[in-house]
């Protein structure tokens, strides 16, 4: 009986053995993968970080959303961070275990870098436009741009054509005229989308995965010429000398667009 149990525990063993080896090949190797976040002018703007994965991937923008209380949506962590005063400036790829790199640098572009250039874009196909119509191109303006980017920015706080104080943009009577659009944008687990809010643009990615300055725009100027013709008619106004736009993006996607128009000789 001794020999006979002894001889059971050795075979017992020896297939444990053998069952953790054939179980042991199957069983796939932690990997890790490390994330720099870095500004299209190579500054470093946060720690790098270190996933680990042993048989699932990871994906780039999460894998579901949910709306917050302020009615924007939120999207579950994934490896791209939203980083206040910063946009991807390229979309991410979603990695497999398979496919994941060991390391991989996501570029960012700061906001008023993007919003600068959606600007200038904006400015030409309206003019573009106008011009197919017979209209002068409007003019450029600083004092203007700079009222221009102060409505981008009160916004946020009061999307109307009601200041935050209270007042109208056109208070003080200086022949002004605005039109307004909204972006707003928010990660998915496919890159950057957007739900319908009225006056809307949408923030526009290239087949190659870069944020595209003119289509950016081109979203936002059809908007405001084919929406309805109180907008389209200010746009193709004939008394405005001067015009200027200014978009205000925030980290998730989401902007604010003003576009002032102003009387030549209007009083500043």
């Amino acid at each position: 009986m001794k020999s006979s149990s002894q001889l059971l525990s050795i075979i017992a063993l020896t297939l444990g053995l053998v069952s953790a080896a054939v179980f042991g090949s199957n069983a796939k190797a932690a990997k890790t993968m490390t994330v720099n976040y870095v500004s299209t002018s190579g500054q470093t703007l946060r720690a790098p970080i270190t996933y680990t994965r042993i048989s699932n991937g990871i994906n780039a923008f999460g894998t579901t959303y949910t709306y917050t209380t302020s009615g924007y949506p939120a999207t579950k962590s994934g490896y791209v961070k939203t980083i206040k005063g910063y946009l991807p400036h390229k979309i991410q790829q979603n990695y497999t275990y398979a496919s994941m790199p060991s390391s991989l640098t996501v570029k960012y572009i700061k906001e008023s870098t993007l919003a600068r250039k959606v600007d200038t874009q904006y400015m030409k196909q309206i003019n573009a436009y106008r011009l197919t119509k017979g209209l002068k191109a409007f003019k450029h303006r600083s004092s203007l741009k700079a009222k221009t980017v102060v409505r981008s920015k009160e916004l946020w706080t009061k999307l109307s054509h009601v200041r935050p104080n209270g007042q109208s943009y056109n208070a003080s009577g200086s022949g002004y005229a605005e039109c307004m659009a909204v972006l707003p944008t928010y990660f998915t687990p496919y890159g950057i989308t957007t739900y319908n809010s009225g006056q809307g643009a949408i923030l526009v990615y290239n087949s190659n995965g870069y944020v595209s300055y003119k289509k950016t725009a081109q979203t936002a100027s059809h908007e405001l010429l084919t929406c309805d013709a109180e907008h389209r008619d200010t746009e193709l106004n004939n008394w405005a000398t001067y015009s200027e736009v200014a978009f205000s993006f925030h980290a998730d996607g989401s902007t604010k667009m003003a576009q002032l128009f102003e009387l030549a000789g209007a009083k500043e």
